[in-house]
């Protein structure tokens, strides 16, 4: 790279923060990211806590299991408009700015909870309740496959120079905030109400909070700080590639076109490798484990419980230690240790379950901290490579794809290779994903050093 190169990069990069009202902004900008962020998934964590008391609610109520099943069905809606709601969101991010973007699903996800909170059963309004919940729960996939991809965009972008790693790390732990504050609402919920009062009208609290917090989200949404990235590449109109950008041999005039996400397909595939494994194993080790042990070997749903809230606050930590750790040594090294960590360690770790406290515990602690190390890094990594204009699409929609496939599915196939008595193929399978994410780490470049400020 020329010397010319490396100083248009170097302006292009964030400065760092220069006064204390700097500092600030940036921080308040950190917190109403992550305090929405944490709101979209303790939405979407309560929705399955609570399914159990209101299902008969929105459904047939003479037939408790078929209310239960459709009631979980619209869950599953959830996950397939995720993708869509990456592609959307993040398009709508490109062109109009990141922070009008996480405000429209803000809203989109405050909407959603207030209306179940408040939709009337089936019992008063027959089959027009099961379509309110419906159509509550679409707009609420479209709005978290939209939140996450440009959440941690905003969050890159946003970052100090130096610090990518560590604000993009901060989206994960929001997203486990959000997990346990759904646990702790249904815990307490639980502990107070009698089970016939949770049933008719106790289960609406929970959404009720979430959509009264939603506002409050949305409030401090609508006053955040464009980033920067986005700004300069508004007012250039790409105008100014990076030299990364340009094929070999392309002059710059050349490169100035403006291209479409597909032409970015390494970009895509290096996304959709690394969310292939983070995904499948955040939903089978942080979500589904405790289920698995209450399940398969009977253990006590208060154990499970315990057990599962000292690793994901073990998790919080681990996860900003890596992101620090990743602004060093770069992310590629962070990726590959995740990668080799699973493929060999999977299945030793997942025999070390047996329905006892202790084991519960210490198989978590160690495939959460091997989890961190590709959360860490991979919003750094799925921001830096991409350009500017088509980079929170780019991150959101191979992200809420991958999620879909492998880790929306992950529970369930688990559920049923295990009863088919093949339990051994689904750590197979898990060892596979890893290999995916494993491979994607070995061929990307580093992308540590890439500029957020690139030409389309």
């Amino acid at each position: 790279m020329t010397n010319h190169s490396s100083s248009t990069r170097a302006a292009a990069e964030p400065l760092p923060d220069t006064t204390a009202a700097d500092k600030s902004k940036r921080f308040r900008d950190l917190i109403a990211v992550n305090f929405g962020n944490t709101l979209e998934w303790y939405d979407w964590t309560i929705y399955s806590i609570f399914a159990p008391y209101f299902a008969v609610q929105f459904f047939q109520p003479d037939n408790p299991t078929s209310a239960l099943l459709s009631t979980l069905a619209v869950f599953a809606v959830g996950f397939v408009t995720r993708p869509l709601g990456g592609f959307l969101f993040g398009a709508y991010a490109d062109r109009a700015g990141r922070r009008k973007s996480l405000t429209v699903a803000m809203m989109l996800t405050a909407f959603g909870s207030i209306a179940i909170a408040i939709a009337p059963t089936y019992g008063s309004v027959g089959v027009l309740a099961s379509v309110l919940l419906l159509v509550a729960r679409l707009l609420q996939g479209l709005a978290h496959g939209g939140e996450m991809g440009t959440s941690v965009t905003y969050l890159v972008e946003r970052a100090p120079q130096g610090r990518r790693a560590l604000f993009g790390s901060t989206s994960w732990v929001s997203v486990v905030l959000g997990t346990i504050l759904a646990t702790i609402t249904g815990l307490i919920l639980n502990s107070s109400l009698p089970s016939d009062d949770m049933k008719t009208w106790g289960w609406r609290i929970a959404f009720a909070i979430g959509g009264v917090l939603g506002l409050y989200a949305l409030y401090l949404r609508r006053r955040l700080t464009e980033t920067d990235a986005f700004e300069k590449a508004s007012h250039s109109d790409g105008n100014q590639p990076d030299a990364e950008s340009l094929l070999p041999g392309q002059s710059g005039s050349a490169g100035q076109a403006k291209r479409g996400l597909l032409h970015y397909w390494r970009s895509i595939l290096i996304v959709f490798g690394l969310s292939a494994g983070g995904s499948v194993m955040f939903y089978t080790w942080l979500i589904y484990m405790p289920t698995y042990a209450q399940v398969h070997y009977k253990q006590d749903a208060s154990s499970a419980l315990v057990a599962s809230l000292i690793a994901q606050v073990f998790f919080l930590g681990a996860v900003l230690g890596a992101g620090w750790l990743g602004d060093r040594i770069g992310r590629k090294p962070l990726v590959i240790a995740f990668g080799a960590a699973f493929v060999l360690l999977t299945i030793p770790i997942y025999n070390l379950v047996d329905g006892t406290f202790g084991t519960l515990l210490l198989a978590m602690l160690a495939s959460l901290t091997a989890m961190a190390l590709l959360f860490g890094v991979n919003g750094a990594v799925w921001a830096e490579v991409f350009p500017t204009k088509v980079r929170a699409a780019g991150v959101a929609g191979p992200l809420s794809f991958a999620t879909a496939i492998f880790g929306g599915t992950a529970p369930y196939v688990n559920t049923a290779l295990g009863q088919a008595g093949h339990q051994d193929w689904f750590l197979f399978y898990l060892v596979g994903v890893a290999a995916i994410t494993l491979i994607t780490g070995l061929l990307m470049r580093e992308t540590k050093n890439n500029s957020l400020v690139r030409g389309a």
